[in-house]
């Protein structure tokens, strides 16, 4: 075949991949439908919850300040709350329930965060709590789950569930770099309620798994434990060894609130760290099975694909090298006013929500206005927002597994010490 005949097919392979944001805006309403008519609840079947804060404990005042909000709801269940820490930090936490720090000398087959899962896992079952009336809901130190949250994830008849993800703790702040990182986290958002909401909700085999939020019975923690040979992703790992030990899955709507990363730097050392958790557990059968891994594998393989084809496919339409009829245009225009309109959409979403309302609580005007704007730069925005993640995945591939669990710095603060710290050791 000469170029021109393998343009034309490389071309016309290209469009089929046009249909991807149709088919995830069918899966988004799907997803959401599921959440908001068929999650299933039984509140009176579970007896205590376990709030549990898992940080290394370098930002104490943030997580006294959640405990705080989270004192402030006036829960009417019984519940605790527990921070769980690294040694050699500040443990004074007035409002938590039970502080625990991890000994330096206990191992697991994880190591850090994983680890210090495993011995409150182990602090619990030792106080009977491992039953399937008791349900644990895992915060990290940067997220705050709204009462609504709490209560969804409390009351749902499910060994495990989860709500949506949502970048709206300082969302659309400076600086600009912090600015531009908030959008580039739409895409979060965006994952969560096209295929959290239909993997863990309508199938109950998830796909993706946030360990923000998770909330899981303690029969099923101590059945599944934390203790796998993992760096990272032990949210995915145990969410998904979870739904092939047979237990079940649910998704609500309701949300759990993030912060973004402040730097391009911290920002790239934490999708680093995801995307190589994610990597040594698909290919590795001692931490997932061939069954679970394959369509995680696959799913990344063909968001990197699609990324390319698509980008690829729409230049030789626009260019005028692919003669297609005028349905086949009208299919395009249709899915990429869809695509714009999906981030567009999470600007939306990621800039509602309490926290970003308390900080315009005296001007109702100012706060649509807000909301209106980051709409707008969201729908601008989205072609970086997409392509990011495939570039991600490349760049994780190319520069090697990192040596150590990175974490990074949560608040502005936080961030203006570690770079002059920085800039002093230099």
């Amino acid at each position: 075949m000469h170029a021109a005949g393998w343009l034309a097919y490389l071309q016309w392979a290209c469009l089929p991949f046009f249909l991807i944001p149709l088919v995830e805006l069918a899966l988004m309403a799907a997803g959401h439908a599921h959440a908001r008519w068929g999650y299933a609840v039984a509140p009176d079947k579970f007896r205590h919850l376990i709030i549990q804060i898992t940080t290394v404990g370098r930002e104490p005042e943030l997580v006294r300040d959640t405990i705080a909000t989270i004192r402030g709801y006036a829960l009417p269940l019984s519940y605790e709350i527990w921070v769980v820490l690294e040694p050699g930090h500040d443990e004074h936490y007035p409002l938590a329930d039970r502080v625990i720090t991890v000994p330096a000398d206990f191992s697991s087959k994880g190591i850090d965060k994983a680890r210090a899962l495993e011995y409150s896992r182990l602090q619990r079952s030792a106080c009977g709590l491992n039953s399937y009336d008791t349900k644990i809901l895992f915060v990290d130190d940067d997220t705050l789950p709204t009462r609504a949250y709490v209560m969804r994830a409390y009351a749902g008849d499910y060994d495990l569930c989860q709500g949506v993800t949502v970048v709206n703790r300082q969302y659309a702040t400076g600086p600009w770099r912090h600015f531009l990182l908030c959008h580039f986290d739409n895409i979060r958002t965006r994952n969560c309620l096209i295929y959290c909401s239909c993997t863990q909700g309508i199938t109950g085999k998830p796909l993706f798994v946030h360990g923000e939020g998770l909330c899981v019975t303690g029969l099923v923690e101590d059945k599944i434990t934390w203790d796998h040979p993992i760096v990272a992703s032990d949210d995915l790992v145990f969410g998904t060894k979870a739904a092939y030990a047979g237990f079940s899955w649910g998704y609500f709507s309701e949300h759990i609130q993030l912060v973004s990363p402040w730097t391009f730097r911290d920002a790239w050392r934490q999708r680093k760290r995801w995307t190589w958790g994610n990597f040594t557990a698909i290919r590795r059968r001692d931490i997932l099975p061939l069954s679970v891994a394959v369509p995680k594998g696959a799913k990344y393989a063909l968001g990197v694909l699609s990324v390319f084809a698509s980008g690829f496919g729409a230049v030789c339409l626009a260019a005028g090298f692919t003669k297609v009829p005028p349905p086949v245009h009208a299919v395009f225009w249709t899915s990429l006013a869809c695509w714009v309109g999906s981030y567009a959409l999470m600007g939306w979403i990621n800039s509602g929500g309490e926290a970003n309302a308390d900080r315009f609580a005296r001007s109702r005007i100012r706060f649509v206005l807000f909301r209106v704007t980051q709409v707008l730069v969201a729908a601008l925005l989205c072609v970086p927002t997409a392509v990011m993640p495939a570039f991600v995945i490349i760049g994780s591939a190319v520069t090697g597994k990192p040596r150590r669990f990175v974490t990074i710095a949560k608040t502005r603060q936080a961030t203006a010490a570690a770079s002059e710290r920085q800039t002093t050791c230099r």
